[in-house]
């Protein structure tokens, strides 16, 4: 007895303190886990709660259980990701819950380019995002603490700190007289990717324990925003990039002869880094102007140095003006990719090669290295470059300092203390210029001994040359060429009689028959590049005749590549998709018609950044349609374009005139492969702008926003108001629309749970980037 009575004694306090302490031990989970979503999750085999589903579609679900609330408390718990989340996968912690419309909330997932923080009702912060995870995947453990009802701290560790990180502190008052809740956590998912998330180590103290802090590294000078380019719109509307934040609501920007914008705004509000000005009178071409702004901050309200610029205007693709002299004393800021990282050797083996990274100035001017950083991100280290001048065109190759390697003399040798060690199974290698700005990312696959991977025509290829790599020289320049077709067979049978000819059956192609109307140059990761065409002419079409090809920058075609193996004809007004890998585009997009895509095995490479793309007649080499297209080219509220899909607006437009390309719609999911565009431009629906409230879907359990408008470009945002005047929902966060389509709603609140039954108010705007803002509100009905 006395033992018993022991053991009770020693377990009280933990008990007391602790109210949760879930590992995910057992194979099952705990009967006091609930909630509607439950048998959708399970137990992985690394004992973590994950959500165990195959969507068809993209959704939420949810599964808490119920704690009790005091003064002070203390949530702890572990997230894995597998890899980065963003806006669609997405992690909500919802830690106190008063009632529907007041509680408070963990955000795992981007915020701009952050990934941590606390909200409470309506997506408001209490503690704003403040970092920026680049390593997945990544174990992070998070701990929250609330102390005397009001005061909140966040903070978080991964395995390679040795103690946690301050995301910040606020005060919340919370309710005293709420005595429990429920802790949920609820995943959003997306048809293609469901598992991101698994959850760990959830733990709940009824007090706040000792939190072990990082040490501290010494806070280094506030770097101010640097300007990077100032770029006409339009003859009155200047858009102002810089490499990080500004506030603006002091600035005034002027332009000679002009004056003062009448309005400026935010491109995208949640980066601040783009600034879209507009003026009451236009630019001429071929006239000098100063530009200039003052008042301008960054966001911790430190005054910038006020700038003045004198430009041209000119038409692109005459002579650019000389670019204004640097502002003293401030490093200089680069564009990205006018520094790239040409070849990895990560893998020397025994041939004489050492391991190196091999960097290529792509400009024509000389670059200076100066304090740029050479980042191994998956090694997690990092490396300061000396004071290196890298002529134009030229070549630097980094290693480290105990080795030795011969290279041009043209080339410049850097050598590294303790150079971080290439992971032989693929890595993620970065550079940053001095000023702070991302240059450059690649990411190589697993090595193979003794060869260098070397870029080429914007793809990764293993070296052909003799030594293995090509260290501070030109690149082998390994190209995937067409295999010669087989000689035709010597006839088996000479004396029987030869088949007759059949006549063909289609016309020649004309040029402009057949035209490229959309392209994803750079997929997910997973998925696969695609192109494709569209048949604008009356009749049928073959595609047998025809061939793409990429055009150098010396004007000749590289590789053709023929599309003899495409097994059937392009109707009039249809859509064919020709990509390499069917599976990398059906897993990641909708899909209309699977008989409207083809896989080819060989295709010219799409470079991720620009090229030119060729499609013409075999025989003759006549073209039908060409574009050059850029990344520059997608919308400017789009900031990451991987697996975004480039979209011809006007399939009867000119093919190369940019303002005819933009990016595919996020409501369509990014791409329309194989059917019409989602940013095709209908002339029947005139002027016509406008977006309705949600309706109730039966046959797919969710509601539909359905929008029309004018013109390709503009963006959305859209929330759900309560009757009291409380944001309760958001349904769409800044994604870019097409002309017409529909945004997908599944009916959840902020809160994770479905809205109650009754009356709420729809409200939305919709702006573009050439300054047009319209507003929608309107009573509407939840089932």
């Amino acid at each position: 007895m006395k033992q018993f009575i022991l053991f009770l004694f020693v377990l009280l306090p933990f008990c007391v303190n602790s109210q949760v302490n879930e590992t995910f031990d057992g194979p099952t989970l705990g009967v006091d886990w609930i909630g509607k979503d439950r048998g959708q999750f399970a137990i992985n085999a690394d004992g973590r709660l994950q959500l165990n589903i195959e969507p068809t579609e993209s959704g939420t679900a949810s599964i808490g259980k119920e704690i009790a609330y005091s003064s002070d408390m203390q949530w702890e718990f572990d997230v894995h990701m597998q890899k980065s989340p963003s806006d669609k996968n997405k992690l909500y912690v919802y830690l106190y819950q008063e009632n529907d419309e007041r509680f408070c909330y963990v955000h795992i997932g981007n915020v701009g380019y952050k990934e941590l923080g606390l909200k409470h009702h309506g997506n408001t912060d209490l503690i704003s995002p403040q970092t920026e995870f680049e390593a997945f995947p990544l174990l992070l453990h998070v701990k929250v603490t609330l102390e005397d009802h009001e005061r909140w701290n966040l903070y978080y560790k991964t395995d390679e700190m040795t103690g946690y990180r301050s995301e910040g502190s606020a005060l919340f008052a919370t309710d005293e007289s709420v005595g429990k809740g429920n802790l949920i956590f609820t995943f959003y998912y997306t048809k293609t990717l469901s598992d991101l998330f698994s959850i760990d180590n959830v733990r709940i103290l009824n007090r706040v324990t000792e939190t072990p802090l990082e040490p501290e590294i010494p806070d280094k000078p506030e770097i101010l925003p640097n300007l990077i380019e100032v770029e006409p719109f339009s003859a009155s509307n200047l858009l102002f990039s810089f490499d990080s934040p500004v506030d603006i609501s002091d600035a005034v920007f002027n332009i000679s002869t002009i004056g003062d914008a009448y309005t400026k705004s935010y491109v995208d509000t949640d980066t601040k880094r783009v600034v879209s000005t507009f003026f009451e009178k236009k630019m001429q071409t071929d006239c000098s102007y100063t530009i200039s702004y003052t008042g301008l901050k960054s966001l911790s309200g430190k005054a910038m140095q006020d700038e003045c610029l004198k430009v041209i205007l000119q038409e692109e693709g005459s002579d650019p003006s000389p670019e204004p002299d640097p502002v003293p004393g401030r490093p200089d800021s680069y564009p990205k990719g006018s520094v790239v990282i040409n070849e990895v050797m990560a893998k020397p083996g025994n041939g004489g090669m050492v391991e190196y990274v091999e960097l290529r100035n792509m400009t024509s001017a000389s670059v200076s290295l100066h304090k740029w950083e050479y980042k191994n991100v998956t090694g997690r280290k990092t490396k300061v470059l000396p004071n290196i001048d890298l002529p134009a065109g030229g070549y630097a190759v980094l290693l480290d300092d105990e080795e030795k390697l011969s290279v041009p003399a043209q080339a410049a040798l850097i050598l590294l203390e303790k150079f971080p060690a290439l992971n032989d199974n693929g890595a993620t290698l970065q550079l940053w210029d001095a000023a702070g700005n991302k240059i450059e990312e690649m990411t190589y696959d697993a090595a193979t001994s003794g060869v260098s991977w070397e870029l080429s025509e914007g793809r990764w290829l293993l070296s052909t040359a003799v030594s293995g790599g090509t260290p501070g020289a030109v690149n082998s320049n390994p190209q995937i060429e067409e295999k010669p077709e087989d000689p035709d067979d010597p006839d088996e049978n000479p004396e029987g009689p030869e088949e007759p000819s059949v006549p063909d059956e289609f016309e020649p192609v004309l040029p402009g028959e057949i035209i490229i109307n959309e392209l994803l140059p750079d997929p997910y990761a997973g998925g696969s590049e695609y192109i494709e065409l569209y048949n604008r002419s009356e009749h049928a079409l073959s595609l047998s005749v025809l061939s793409l090809a990429i055009r150098k920058s010396d004007g000749t075609l590289s590789t053709r590549y023929s599309l003899t193996s495409v097994p059937h004809n392009l109707k009039a007004k249809g859509y064919l998709l020709l990509t390499k890998n069917l599976e990398g585009v059906t897993s990641f997009y909708d899909i209309a018609d699977l008989s409207a895509l083809c896989e080819l095995s060989k295709l010219p490479i799409l470079a991720n950044t620009s090229s030119t793309l060729a499609l013409l007649r075999t025989a003759d080499k006549i073209v039908i349609d060409e574009v050059a297209y850029s990344s520059k080219w997608h919308a400017h509220s789009v900031k990451n374009v991987k697996g975004v899909a480039l979209e011809r607006i006007d399939p009867d437009a000119a093919t190369q005139d940019p303002a005819n390309w933009t990016s595919a719609s996020k409501t369509v999911g990014c791409g329309t492969p194989g059917y019409q565009n989602s940013q095709y431009k209908n002339a029947s629906s005139g002027d016509a702008t406008g977006i309705e409230p949600p309706v109730w879907i039966e046959e797919s359990g969710s509601y539909t926003v359905s929008y029309l408008l004018d013109r390709p470009g503009y963006s959305c945002r859209a929330f759900v108001f309560n009757t009291s005047g409380l944001r309760v929902a958001e349904i769409s966060n800044h994604e870019l629309l097409g002309i017409s389509g529909k945004i997908i709603w599944s009916g959840i609140a902020n809160n994770g749970s479905p809205l109650q039954a009754g009356i709420y108010i729809f409200y939305a705007e919709i702006y573009h980037p050439e300054g047009m803002v319209k507003r929608f509100k309107k009573a509407f009905l939840i089932r």
